[in-house]
């Protein structure tokens, strides 16, 4: 009841409801893309690597956007960046719709650059206005988060067969990715009908250098989890179609069971945002997310007949990795300023090593023409993300003191 009555104040409502209508537009406008990934290939005769690169392409933007964030708080509210950055997702998102390859790579570049943006802000603005609720709101973004990704992903293809079977002037998959632009619709409606202001003044910081950060072995820490959790999960969302294809299933099912996997990754927000403040260590969390991930990689290896289980399950870990990785640079720093700062810092390294992976999977795909060696590679990365974990982890109460 507290918590409803101080977010009940002044216009809060409006704020909260414009923070997780863009959570809403973080995830889809990426994992509503591989479903569709054969299909464009096959149009515009593109290769495993060239069609690695229109995943690959936004987690180059979040790296390079996510210190561009940082710095642009010092110069403007946190709010009217997120609007900027909403904007460059919608922008993204229809220029994509075009048709070409230069359309995808440009609309991939700007819808990254714009989720960056909130990848980086949204952390830092609950730590700045709802400092005591930081964890169960984080959990409940990254619900909406959930919720978008499988509305893109399960929709994707069904929308592509309908404008082929309706003979429409555009490709099938250019009407599926415009279709999907409807989504950003409602934090831009919110953005200019709602007062959306600022209720606290973030604490003063001044002496607090970002390189002294970069020094603390706690932020490297973080930092290396969450970049292991963004390449583990990049690499899957890139490519679990494509897989799921070579064992036989039809591509709208493929389409479907990736969307399991998003919304599964809705489900530690609902079971975590009540109770993860009083569960004191979160190491136990840490280890029981990253084994469900593994144990998924290894269910695609050698039970495939159990896809939907497994991507429901992978979903699960990983999406719970995600939401306590995001959860330990509010508990990690003391201030919004040092947030964004960490939080910047953990995007940049994390994207850039993420970047990385579909390509790579892909090409390791074209030499091998299996999917078996890329699968093993996803064990060893999720073996290394478990570990990192363990130490990513803030010690329970009794350990510090």
């Amino acid at each position: 009841m507290n918590t409803i009555k101080q977010l009940m104040k002044h216009d809060a409502w409006f704020l909260l409801l414009f923070i997780f209508l863009i959570a809403l537009c973080l995830r889809g406008p990426v994992t509503g893309l591989p479903p569709l990934l054969d299909r464009i290939s096959q149009e515009l005769q593109l290769n495993s690597s060239q069609s690695g690169l229109l995943v690959s392409i936004p987690l180059l933007a979040f790296a390079l956007f996510a210190p561009v964030a940082s710095w642009l708080t010092r110069f403007f509210r946190i709010e009217k960046i997120l609007a900027s950055g909403v904007a460059l997702i919608a922008i993204g998102m229809l220029i994509r719709t075009t048709g070409s390859i230069g359309s995808l790579y440009l609309g991939a570049l700007l819808i990254g650059a714009g989720i960056a943006i909130g990848n980086v802000l949204l952390p830092s603005l609950l730590k700045r206005e709802f400092p005591q609720f930081v964890v169960q709101l984080t959990a409940i973004y990254v619900l909406m988060m959930g919720v978008g990704g499988f509305v893109m992903s399960s929709f994707a293809v069904p929308l592509s067969d309908f404008a082929n079977q309706a003979q429409l002037p555009i490709s099938g998959w250019s009407f599926a990715l415009a279709c999907q632009a409807v989504i950003i619709v409602p934090a831009i409606v919110v953005w200019f009908c709602c007062r959306i202001t600022q209720h606290h003044q973030p604490k003063n910081t001044r002496g607090e250098t970002n390189g002294t950060l970069w020094r603390r072995l706690s932020s490297w820490q973080v930092a290396g989890f969450l970049a292991f959790n963004s390449l583990f999960n990049y690499i899957v969302v890139a490519w679990i179609p494509a897989i799921l294809v070579s064992h036989g299933y039809t591509d709208t099912t493929a389409g479907l069971y990736q969307g399991y996997l998003q919304l599964a990754g809705a489900l530690p927000s609902l079971i975590l945002a009540p109770f993860i403040q009083h569960l004191g260590s979160h190491r136990r969390l840490c280890l029981f997310a990253t084994s469900l991930t593994v144990l998924s990689i290894l269910g695609w290896l050698y039970v495939p007949t159990w896809s939907g289980f497994w991507s429901l399950s992978y979903g699960f870990g990983i999406s719970m990795g995600f939401i306590l990785g995001l959860s330990f640079i509010g508990m990690r720093t003391d201030t919004t300023k040092q947030a964004a700062s960490l939080s910047g810092m953990s995007q940049l390294f994390g994207y850039t090593l993420a970047a990385l992976g579909p390509v790579l999977i892909g090409a390791l795909y074209d030499w091998q023409q299996s999917w078996q060696p890329p699968l093993y590679v996803l064990l060893s990365i999720g073996v290394i993300w478990m570990t990192l974990g363990w130490f990513a982890s803030p010690k329970p109460q009794s350990d510090q003191s």
